[in-house]
C-alpha cells in the first residue's frame, strides 16, 4: 500500500521545531514521527522552505546556523519530499554560512549547479565563489 501524503504549509513545520504552541507541536509533532516510520509522506515546497527562513530569523530570531542546520535535517528525512532538495540544502549550507538573504542563496545554488552567471547588482554573490557575476 502506498503511504498518504499531505502537503505541509509553513506553520506546521514552524510550530514542529520551535514546540511553542502545545496543541500545535503535538499534532504536528506525529506528522512528522508518521513521516519518519514511512507511513505518511510529507510534501514541502520550496517556497514554503524560503517562508520558514524568514519566520525562524524574522519573528523567533534564531540564528542563520541553527536554521540552517534544522531545516537540512528536516528536508534530509525519508519521509520528506521536496522538489531539488540538494539543491535547497546547499542554499542552506550557503546561508548559515553567510549573511545572504535566503532566496539569493537559491539563486547562488542555481547558478552554481547550472553553471549560469547571475545578472544582479548585488555583491554578495560575489562572495561565493562559484558563482559568476555578469550584467552583460
Amino acid at each position: 500500500m502506498t503511504p498518504g501524503r499531505r502537503l505541509v504549509d509553513t506553520n506546521l513545520i514552524v510550530r514542529f521545531l520551535v514546540q511553542d504552541h502545545q496543541k500545535h507541536a503535538r499534532a504536528a509533532t506525529k506528522l512528522f514521527e508518521a513521516s519518519d516510520r514511512g507511513d505518511l509522506t510529507l510534501v514541502i515546497l520550496p517556497a514554503v522552505i524560503a517562508e520558514c527562513v524568514f519566520v525562524l530569523e524574522s519573528f523567533y530570531k534564531h540564528n542563520r546556523i541553527d536554521i540552517a542546520r534544522v531545516l537540512a535535517a528536516l528536508i534530509s528525512s525519508p519521509g520528506i519530499q521536496l522538489t531539488d532538495a540538494a539543491l535547497h540544502l546547499d542554499a542552506l549550507n550557503r546561508y548559515g554560512g553567510s549573511k545572504a538573504h535566503f532566496v539569493d542563496c537559491i539563486i547562488a545554488a542555481h547558478a552554481a549547479e547550472a553553471d549560469l552567471p547571475v545578472a544582479t547588482f548585488d555583491n554578495d554573490f560575489k562572495k561565493f565563489h562559484d558563482v559568476k557575476v555578469e550584467l552583460d
